[in-house]
């Protein structure tokens, strides 16, 4: 794998070179902006958002330039921004401010292609303790604060209450109160069998699928979760642990399902699922009763099917884990940084600032239909909120129990190895025991190679 530090000068230049073109097409946008800015301090502001979440932020960004009359930021839109920005930094030649995905800060931060912003967050009034706690772990890196969050997600589980209606009889029965949705693993059990139909009315795994009540490859994006809900971690005090019983037990969860379905009639039950941002999406057609997903969802359920009465609770925990007061979440968060190398790192703070105040924060998230991830939050933002279950995402951001990907540079490549490995169990090749030390196994080697490249840097082990 080729980590940050491995990327040379001189690749960094060639393919600065070879994107001339690419800036030509994004640089000053319009005669706007050569008018608007002329005389000023010109920051380039790199984000990867488009559609409405893009015209939610260049919102925010004219009314930034409107505020002062000294900087004019521009938003330019940029594809695969991860590698881009990283390139362009390590070339010479870097934006002023980058909009990154939340598991991009570690390899950044190591490659020290950011600026750490303690005293720069400081002077212009940003305080660690204003965000909701759960979000620290992507705000600081070995120590350092080194990230802003821009936009704030949390992930829970999403239930058809007009299945669970058709269905209460048979979730009473089995302790699930359809009014409320399932509160634990045990509870989410019980809640998938009473809400999956088979043609026929045959019993589980003896015909197709009509209905299924929860599947976890539905949609599948976080491969690497389902340790937690039974106690496991996939990494502590930086040794791999994902092969440890309580994450094993996960994943022998995961599989239960395949195997009590019938893996061939899962796998041609999918197949006639839509994809994410279409009406066909699995959850809006009500192929499956239940997903885990963002506050992003109700977007999609807003646009494509708004009478669709959906409730919204945390990701279920085993029966001897579940605690209201400590519920699981999940965090899936977008970034403001400030590349080393840029213009003028006070004018990229004090623009970060401006997103930071309170009106800005919460209009963007309304716009992206996301929770806040400020610890004070207006009762209008609530009030306006299209995700009726925005309370509960914008307080999992604050649970003891929140947590994020493991902070390393090598996450994705690890990642890679859990994505491979659940469909492999999906499809029961396999099982969970060996799969998961072996994903054990590699994910230690790589952080071992990790630390034996900072030690030869001089740098402490992180």
């Amino acid at each position: 794998m080729t980590t940050p530090g491995d990327i040379s000068r001189r690749a960094a230049i060639g393919t600065l070179a070879a994107g001339a073109a690419w800036f030509a097409a994004f640089g000053p946008r319009s005669e706007r902006d050569a008018i608007a800015s002329k005389g000023k301090l010109v920051l380039d502001y790199w984000e990867k958002w488009t559609g409405i979440e893009g015209q939610a932020m260049q919102k925010i960004v004219d009314a930034f330039n409107a505020s002062q009359d000294k900087i004019y930021v521009r938003y330019l839109i940029t594809n695969s921004i991860h590698q881009k920005s990283l390139i362009a930094i390590l070339g010479g030649a870097p934006p002023d401010v980058i909009g990154l995905y939340a598991f991009n800060v570690p390899s950044y931060s190591e490659a020290r292609a950011i600026l750490p912003l303690d005293d720069l967050a400081a002077s212009h009034g940003l305080k660690m303790s204003d965000y909701a706690s759960g979000l620290h772990q992507v705000m600081r890196h070995d120590g350092q604060w080194t990230a802003i969050i821009n936009t704030c997600g949390t992930l829970a589980l999403y239930w058809n209450r007009a299945i669970f209606r058709e269905c209460a009889d048979a979730l009473k029965a089995s302790g699930v109160d359809p009014d409320k949705g399932p509160q634990t693993i045990e509870q989410l059990d019980a809640a998938h069998v009473a809400t999956t139909r088979v043609a026929g009315g045959a019993p589980l795994g003896k015909g197709p699928l009509e209905r299924a009540g929860f599947l976890h490859l539905e949609p599948g994006w976080w491969s690497w979760i389902w340790g937690q809900p039974f106690g496991g971690h996939i990494m502590q005090d930086g040794l791999a642990t994902c092969g440890s019983p309580d994450f094993v037990k996960g994943y022998q969860w995961v599989q239960s399902y395949p195997r009590e379905l019938g893996s061939e009639h899962v796998e041609k039950f999918r197949a006639g699922f839509g994809p994410y941002g279409t009406p066909q999406c699995a959850f809006l057609t009500g192929k499956v009763a239940m997903c885990v997903q963002g506050p992003w969802m109700a977007n999609l359920i807003n646009q494509y099917t708004p009478t669709l009465d959906y409730g919204v609770v945390p990701i279920p925990m085993i029966q001897s884990l579940a605690d209201p007061a400590r519920p699981l979440g999940v965090i899936d968060t977008d970034v403001l940084v400030i590349p080393r190398g840029c213009k003028d790192p006070e004018a990229s703070m004090q623009f970060i600032a401006f997103t930071q105040r309170p009106e800005n924060v919460e209009a963007l998230a309304l716009a992206h239909c996301k929770g806040s991830p400020l610890v004070k939050v207006s009762e209008s933002f609530y009030a306006q909120h299209k995700n009726r279950g925005v309370r509960l995402h914008t307080a999992l951001a604050s649970s003891p129990r929140a947590f994020v990907p493991p902070p390393v540079p090598e996450w994705t490549e690890w990642k890679d190895g859990f994505d491979s490995t659940i469909q492999d169990l999906w499809r029961l090749r396999g099982e969970p025991g060996p799969a998961m030390e072996r994903l054990q196994a590699r994910g230690q080697s790589l952080l071992d190679q990790a630390a034996a490249r900072r030690a030869m840097r001089g740098e402490r082990n992180g």
